[in-house]
C-alpha cells in the first residue's frame, strides 16, 4: 500500500520561530514566546493549537538516552541503548519492508534513505539481548536483501530539536538549491 501525502496547513516564518523556541524549551510560556518574537500571548496560543491540531507541533518528554543508560548503575552501561538498522530492500518490496518494520514496536524512527530502496531504522532498545532479537526479526522479514546495525556507544551532540517545521515549498527549495 503506498503511503499517503498528508495534507498539512500553510506555515510561515512567525510559526517556525514559535516551534523553535518550543523544541529548545518545551515548557517556554506562551507569555514568554509572544514577548519574544513581538506578537500577543493569543496569537502564539493559536498558532500552537493549530500545528499541535494539524499533526505539525507534538510537545513531548525526551529521554537522554546517555543518562537513561547510566541512571542508577553507576555508569555501568545498563538501561536505554540505540541501534541504528540500514535494510536494502528486494526491488519492488520496499512498501512492504516499511510496514513490516513500523509494526515492530522497537523502531521508533523510520527514514526513507537516498540510495533506494533502502530505509534506515532507529531502534530504542533496553539491553543487548533485545537488539540482537530486534536484529533477528528484521532479518527474517520478507522483501529483505541486505541489513547492517550500528549500536550508539556514545552520544558525541545530540539535539531533539533537529526536526523543526517546515513547509512542502521549504523541502523542495533545499532539494534544489
Amino acid at each position: 500500500m503506498p503511503m499517503e501525502t498528508p495534507e498539512y496547513p500553510t506555515t510561515d516564518q512567525l510559526d517556525r520561530d514559535i516551534a523553535l523556541m518550543l523544541a529548545q524549551d518545551a515548557r517556554l510560556s506562551f507569555r514568554k514566546i509572544a514577548a519574544d518574537l513581538g506578537v500577543t500571548e493569543g496569537t502564539v496560543r493559536g498558532r500552537v493549537k493549530r500545528l499541535q491540531g494539524a499533526g505539525l507541533l507534538k510537545l513531548v518528554p525526551i529521554i537522554d538516552i546517555d543518562r537513561a543508560r547510566d541512571a542508577g548503575t553507576g555508569g555501568q552501561g545498563s538501561g536505554q541503548h540505540m541501534m541504528f538498522v540500514t535494510v536494502r530492500c528486494a526491488s519492488g518490496k520496499l512498501n512492504h519492508v516499511r510496514e513490516a518494520l513500523l509494526a515492530i514496536p522497537q523502531v521508533s524512527a523510520l527514514y526513507d534513505a537516498n540510495a533506494t530502496p533502502r530505509l534506515v531504522a532507529v531502534c530504542i532498545l533496553p539491553s543487548l539481548d533485545d537488539a540482537a532479537i530486534v536484529m533477528n526479526q528484521i532479518l527474517s522479514l520478507d522483501g529483505i536483501r541486505e541489513a547492517e546495525s550500528e549500536l550508539v556507544l556514545q552520544s558525541v551532540k545530540y539535539n531533539a530539536a533537529i526536526g523543526p517545521i517546515a513547509t512542502l515549498e521549504d523541502l523542495t527549495r533545499q532539494s534544489t538549491d
